[in-house]
């Protein structure tokens, strides 16, 4: 079995009400828009085509399996939504590329979901607060477990949108990333819509990081399109494994601002045999649970802030049986939309 928990605790987490603070404009509205451009891939080439944006988005949502479309004005500006212009739909949405000829718009909510509706007498209730049971595994640094976080259809959603996407991990070594058997794995990120609060990758990154302030007290992150995406990894062959690795500075360098402080694994598919996450150094074992998120710190708060050294090494011990399907996050204090992660080292 894994580490037993110094304590158990309970967090409240209310989650955002998707219409708090709609403008009429966004009351009945079932897609967000984007100046900028889809990468080529996921393509649903059955639905593109020459037609007005207003067409597509009726296209769109017609499909079960339609998440957005791209398409090009050939000038700066959005055009009218009466406007012909040859339409690429998509079954995956990632990063936008930037453009002010290209324009994308993303379908809220995933497909198949409702569209979200904020008018009187049509919008549903705001969520209800839940609470969950929080493991003490360690203090400081900071390790906890929490049960039950993401919920059977958010992980049903984040594992069937990431698989057909996934490619061999790499290890990155400064600014470049190399594959290397430390580390065999695959993996792809999963991009929050910051605009859409119905996004299933956006509640689950909003939660971590309202984790990551409440309990771990990392009062100062924020999340916004200047954080790190939520990476998905995927352990499927015997043998899968990630070996004794550090996510940021744990061996006792100095804090430096805009360097990752912490990291969490959400785990939605857990191995039959072996896939269990162990604190060597700390002598701390994890065996996950389905829906289970594991949040661990590696900046020590103080006068002056301090890093680990050491505590916080920590393998993806070999898969033996079944599957293991992660969501990793990683914090970074000071990040905003306009000087981001890719500003900073690890």
């Amino acid at each position: 079995g894994g580490s037993q928990p110094l304590r158990t605790m309970t967090w409240q987490y209310q989650e955002r009400d998707p219409c708090a603070g709609a403008s009429a404009t966004e009351q009945a509205r079932s897609f967000t828009y984007k100046a900028g451009y889809l990468p080529a891939g996921d393509e649903l080439t059955e639905l593109n085509g020459l037609m007005s944006e207003a067409e597509a988005e009726a296209a769109c949502l017609a499909s079960p399996v339609c998440r957005g479309f791209t398409y090009n004005s050939g000038e700066g500006g959005r055009p009218p939504p009466d406007a012909m212009r040859a339409v690429y739909f998509k079954s995956a949405i990632g990063e936008v590329g930037l453009s002010d000829q290209w324009h994308t718009l993303k379908r809220r909510g995933g497909p198949g979901s409702k569209p979200l509706d904020c008018r009187r007498g049509k919008r549903a209730p705001p969520p209800l607060p839940s609470r969950l049971r929080v493991d003490v595994l360690r203090d400081a640094p900071p390790v906890y477990l929490v049960h039950d976080f993401a919920s059977d259809e958010e992980c049903e959603y984040m594992v069937n949108l990431t698989l057909p996407r996934m490619t061999p991990s790499v290890v990155f070594s400064g600014s470049k990333g190399a594959t290397s058997t430390y580390r065999s794995s695959y993996s792809v990120n999963m991009v929050p819509d910051f605009e859409d609060e119905t996004d299933v990758v956006t509640r689950l990154m909003r939660r971590k990081f309202a984790f990551a302030r409440e309990v771990a007290e990392y009062d100062e992150l924020v999340e916004n399109e200047g954080q790190e995406p939520v990476n998905a990894v995927y352990y499927k062959d015997d043998g899968d494994q990630y070996r004794p690795h550090c996510d940021g500075e744990c061996h006792g360098g100095g804090y430096r601002r805009g360097r990752r402080i912490a990291t969490s694994l959400t785990y939605c598919l857990v191995g039959d045999k072996g896939g269990y996450t162990s604190f060597d150094r700390a002598g701390l074992k994890v065996v996950p649970k389905r829906r289970m998120m594991l949040f661990f710190g590696y900046k020590i708060n103080g006068d002056p802030p301090a890093m680990d050294n050491g505590q916080t090494e920590h393998s993806g011990c070999p898969l033996r049986e079944g599957r293991k399907w992660i969501a990793t996050m990683w914090y970074r204090e000071g990040m905003t939309p306009e000087r981001g992660w890719q500003q900073h080292q690890h």
